[in-house]
C-alpha cells in the first residue's frame, strides 16, 4: 500500500500531469472563423503586403500551417474576409427613401453602435486595400458588387448606377474625413450642419 507521503506527492504532481496531457483538438469550423476573423482584424489595419499568414495565425491563435490548409494562402484568405464586408441588402431594404439621404449621412457621422463595438473596420479595408495592386481590382469588385449594385436596385429613374456611384463617393469620403482622418471640421459642433449639407446632396442623389 503507498505511503501517505508518496500519495501527498502524487496529488501534488496532478496539475503537471494534467496539463503534460494532450489538449483537445479545436473544432475546424470554429478554427477557421477565428482566422477569418483575425484576417479581417488585420486586412483592416495594415496594407495587404504588410500582412502575413504568420501574423494572422498567432492572433487567431493557430498553428500557419492551418492557413493554407483551410484557405490555400493569403490571397484566397483576403477573398473570403471581405466577403460581406460592404454588404448592405440587410440594412437598406425596407428603408424610407424620401429620408435616405438624412439617415444615412446620421449613421455615418455617428457611427453605428455595431461598427463602435467591433474591431473590424470595413473602412479600413477599403481604404487599405484599394490603395494595393495586388487588392485594388478585387476590392473595387467587391464594392460594386455589394454596395453600389444592390443600392442602385433601390433607386427610381435613370442612370440609378450612377446615381448609386455618387452616392457612395459621398458617403466615403464623409467616412474618411471624419473617421480615418477625425477632421475637427466634423466635430459635434458642425454636427446638423454637416448632416443637412451632406444629407441633401445624397438626397438628390436619390430623388435623381
Amino acid at each position: 500500500m503507498p505511503s501517505r507521503q508518496k500519495m501527498l506527492r502524487t496529488v501534488a504532481d496532478l496539475p503537471a500531469a494534467m496539463s503534460a496531457l494532450p489538449k483537445p483538438a479545436r473544432n475546424a469550423g470554429d478554427t477557421r472563423a477565428r482566422i477569418l476573423a483575425a484576417a479581417r482584424v488585420r486586412f483592416a489595419q495594415d496594407a495587404y503586403e504588410n500582412v502575413g499568414t504568420r501574423d494572422i495565425a498567432a492572433d487567431a491563435g493557430v498553428d500557419a500551417a492551418l492557413v493554407n490548409r483551410y484557405f490555400g494562402g493569403k490571397e484566397k484568405l483576403f477573398d473570403e474576409a471581405i466577403v460581406d464586408a460592404f454588404a448592405i441588402k440587410d440594412h437598406f431594404d425596407g428603408m424610407d427613401m424620401s429620408t435616405f439621404g438624412e439617415v444615412i449621412a446620421t449613421l455615418v457621422i455617428e457611427g453605428s453602435q455595431e461598427r463602435r463595438e467591433a474591431r473590424f473596420d470595413a473602412l479600413g479595408i477599403l481604404l487599405r486595400a484599394s490603395g494595393s495592386p495586388a487588392t485594388q481590382e478585387r476590392v473595387s469588385a467587391r464594392f460594386h458588387a455589394d454596395f453600389v449594385l444592390p443600392l442602385s436596385r433601390l433607386l427610381r429613374g435613370r442612370d440609378a448606377e450612377l446615381r448609386a456611384a455618387l452616392i457612395a463617393s459621398y458617403l466615403i469620403g464623409l467616412a474618411t474625413m471624419k473617421h480615418a482622418l477625425g477632421s475637427p471640421l466634423l466635430g459635434d459642433a458642425t454636427r446638423r450642419k454637416t448632416v443637412a449639407t451632406i444629407g441633401a446632396a445624397i438626397q438628390a442623389c436619390v430623388d435623381g
